[in-house]
């Protein structure tokens, strides 16, 4: 547990005095103790399995039925005190969540289970459960070919409106970028499709208590005009779609998907991208806006841009064949990575058509430029 960390989003975040943060605490700390580590659970399933084990209704404790967590508890506040713990679990989550954990392209290495301890001996959190392999490559590929039916992509026109329009702006935003110390090259290298320059993903507790406006600093975050938690880069897509900007609800059944890293904290562009040359690629953030970068997935395919490499390359493939002529997708010196021998070229995979219409592009520009000019006066 990131036990320093999680009581700060609890104070700064979530507003909690001093006395329920360290209640909260020994909580989730008693948690452990019967269920192992919680980070450990949070990267292998989100923390899904222990808070479902941790549901126990005052129905069920009525009925004498046994708890199905591991924790012992004893009097007559069964279901109280699992419901207590419980949320002190989703609260966990909620602070890995909120933090930029969660999101694709945090790790490339598969969840394990977490380890437990009882007793003051070491065991394996699920203990009993089997060790199953993973699916290989060649098990994926038909999932691949199935996803690839479902992911919507921007159509090439609306990209190129908002990479002509970066040119047009280009000296008065990368002059604005350079006078708050920004590197302009982060967001508006030559070509970049990037929908709002100068503005990034929140990362870490403090970054996430700013952006919520429950804690203040002295100095500006690093890198960037404004921090964001998700919503600039589903901004165009909402024009596109409802001629309005995003007002957090997107289409039914689907996620937006990054597709090539956009935090600096474990980023692996070096494998995403080729290199050309010997110059060192700039900070990632530009990516995070980049309607080139993303697609919306299918949720019911469990976030696959997650945990499978194969899966991810092929749908940043995909961006390239149909943006690779209008902009260029990731900054100087990055390129796409060549393609190596095998079945993972996207031109054979069937592929849902783009979608969107320009229509309502003019009503974005203008809505990008206000907004430009909203975080320029900051």
């Amino acid at each position: 547990m990131r036990k320093d960390e999680f009581a700060r989003y609890l104070r700064e975040v979530r507003g909690h005095d001093e006395k329920t943060v360290r209640s909260r605490l020994a909580n989730c700390a008693r948690l452990e103790k019967y269920e192992g580590d919680l980070d450990g659970h949070f990267d292998y399933d989100r923390m899904d399995d222990l808070i479902d084990r941790l549901t126990y209704s005052t129905e069920e404790q009525r009925r004498d039925r046994p708890t199905r967590h591991k924790v012992p508890i004893g009097g007559e506040h069964v279901a109280r005190s699992s419901a207590t713990l419980k949320y002190a679990a989703r609260l966990y989550r909620d602070f890995r969540a909120e933090a930029g954990d969660a999101e694709a392209g945090d790790s490339d290495r598969p969840p394990q289970l977490p380890a437990g301890s009882a007793n003051g001996k070491r065991k394996p959190a699920a203990s009993g459960w089997p060790d199953w392999s993973s699916p290989s490559e060649t098990d994926m590929l038909p999932l691949a070919r199935t996803l690839a039916r479902y992911v919507r992509f921007l159509r090439p026109e609306i990209v190129e409106a908002v990479t002509k329009d970066n040119a047009r702006h280009a000296d008065e935003w990368r002059a604005l970028l350079g006078e708050r110390g920004i590197d302009p090259d982060i967001y508006l290298w030559d070509g970049s499709p990037c929908a709002f320059p100068g503005v990034r993903r929140y990362a870490g507790s403090d970054e996430i208590a700013r952006f919520r406006k429950r804690a203040t600093a002295s100095a500006p975050p690093p890198h960037c005009l404004a921090l964001d938690d998700n919503d600039y880069p589903k901004h165009l897509w909402a024009f596109v779609f409802t001629g309005k900007y995003f007002r957090k609800r997107g289409p039914t059944g689907y996620q937006l998907a990054h597709l090539a890293d956009h935090k600096e904290h474990n980023n692996r562009r070096l494998e995403e991208f080729g290199v050309e040359g010997s110059e060192s690629p700039p900070l990632p953030f530009g990516l995070f806006a980049s309607p080139a970068n993303a697609a919306f997935v299918p949720a019911a395919f469990l976030r696959p841009t997650d945990f499978a490499p194969r899966v991810r390359a092929l749908l940043l493939r995909r961006a390239y064949r149909l943006y690779g002529g209008v902009c260029r997708i990731a900054p100087p010196p990055l390129v796409e990575k060549p393609l190596a021998e095998g079945v993972w070229d996207p031109d054979d995979f069937e592929w849902a058509p783009p979608v969107g219409t320009t229509e309502h592009l003019p009503a974005f520009l203008e809505f990008r430029r206000e907004r430009m000019a909203g975080i320029a006066e900051r």
